[in-house]
């Protein structure tokens, strides 16, 4: 199985992996063929690329850590969530979105949400969420493909699911990785009041947008301090995962801390699972399609993650988020740069050991775009050869 960007997928190829749409329903299901029309469909709803089985592919294993019942059960209980927040602000009226600093208190909006939120659901899959991810393998793979329209549910789920796995490397017992995996999963929620103004716009985001969007974190833990069966040290996720460890974010400036006690709750300081949900924010963000901007590559996307390290990300934490998240996985594109084979593109086939960015890659294209038979190349023997992703094809053709 390999990830290919949708313009390139040869027609007949069939589905690597099942798509879902703003509600969590399968829009298209695993080892479908994918036509003309289904294509079509597919990118009528924002997705830019999907996971394909083909020659090249054949036998590389691309795991998704979440079955598919988890992750359809995740993104409906996150989209209803969102979904109450979006009724309270009809009850209050439009000056919600555009300039409330805070959630007004009212017996009407307290009854709106508590009555409202799907807590047992959401709770039912933070439980499952972490079960998986204990039993996950060590090192992570691609992200969850994303369509524009079930975005924002799509992330929640995705980030909740890396901040677990990195709580569980870092040694957060199953109680503390559930409260780390209810604050990850609900951590936008308050993008239900603000809008993500993002959305549809393919220029930069203006200055009017960035602050409008800020407000979305203490919205947010307003809306989940209403929930009677949600505790308050997970809503805090909410409130603080836009904060920097140096200080610099907001929306109150607090700093991150070193190595301490998951629960510490001190004046000033960033909680411990809001800056590991940080890390996995940024990650899936970085690594996502979103109107304004392509995906990053990979390579820039880790390299930029780096550059954060004590200023905007816990360095300590991202340190252990590097040695469980390789830059190129399993199914991911690359063009090899130096050695015997240079500028030769192919495939990932299987991570490196010991060191899991020294793959070995399945190579299928000459340089001039010609392709070869399939073979493959273990980087871990090479030392003169490196990675980078490898560029779009932009042309469809007839399945091999």
């Amino acid at each position: 199985m390999r990830i290919i960007q949708i313009d390139d997928v040869p027609l007949g190829s069939p589905l690597g992996q099942a798509l879902y749409n703003e509600r969590g329903d399968v829009l298209a299901q695993t080892g479908v063929k994918l036509d003309e029309s289904l294509l079509s469909a597919i990118k009528a709803r924002g997705y830019t690329a999907v996971f394909v089985e083909d020659k090249q592919s054949a036998g590389i294993e691309v795991v998704d850590p979440l079955s598919f019942a988890t992750r359809s059960k995740a993104t409906k209980a996150t989209r209803n969530t969102m979904v109450i927040g979006e009724r309270v602000t009809q009850v209050l009226g439009p000056d919600l979105a555009s300039t409330a600093a805070t959630l007004p208190r009212s017996a009407e909006v307290h009854r709106t949400i508590s009555q409202g939120v799907p807590a047992d659901a959401i709770q039912e899959s933070v439980r499952e969420i972490v079960d998986e991810m204990l039993d996950a393998p060590t090192q992570l793979g691609l992200n969850s493909i994303k369509g524009q329209d079930s975005f924002a549910f799509a992330h929640a789920v995705e980030v909740a699911s890396v901040a677990v796995r990195l709580g569980r490397e870092v040694g957060l017992k199953p109680p503390d990785l559930r409260r780390l995996g209810r604050g990850a999963l609900l951590h936008d929620v308050g993008q239900a009041f603000t809008g993500d103004t993002t959305d549809g716009k393919t220029g930069t985001p203006t200055p009017a947008d960035i602050e409008q969007v800020k407000r979305h974190t203490r919205l947010g833990y307003d809306f989940l301090q209403n929930v009677p069966d949600f505790e308050p040290l997970a809503n805090h996720v909410a409130y603080q995962h836009h904060e920097w460890h140096g200080g610099g974010g907001y929306p109150r400036g607090l700093k991150g801390t070193d190595w301490g006690d998951l629960n510490r709750n001190v004046s000033g300081e960033i909680m411990l699972i809001a800056q590991v949900t940080a890390i996995a924010d940024v990650y899936d963000a970085l690594c996502s399609d979103r109107p304004f901007r392509a995906r990053l590559p990979r390579e820039l996307a880790m390299s930029l993650m780096r550059r954060m390290a004590g200023a905007q990300l816990n360095g300590d934490l991202l340190q252990v988020f590097m040695h469980i998240v390789p830059v190129y996985p399993t199914g991911y594109p690359v063009r090899i740069v130096g050695g015997a084979l240079d500028r030769w593109q192919g495939v990932v086939a299987k991570l490196g050991s010991p060191d899991i960015n020294r793959p070995v890659v399945r190579v299928f294209q000459k340089p001039d775009g010609g392709e070869v038979e399939p073979f493959e190349v273990d980087l871990a023997k090479d030392s003169t050869a490196r990675l980078m992703t490898a560029p779009p094809k932009r042309a469809r053709v007839g399945a091999s």
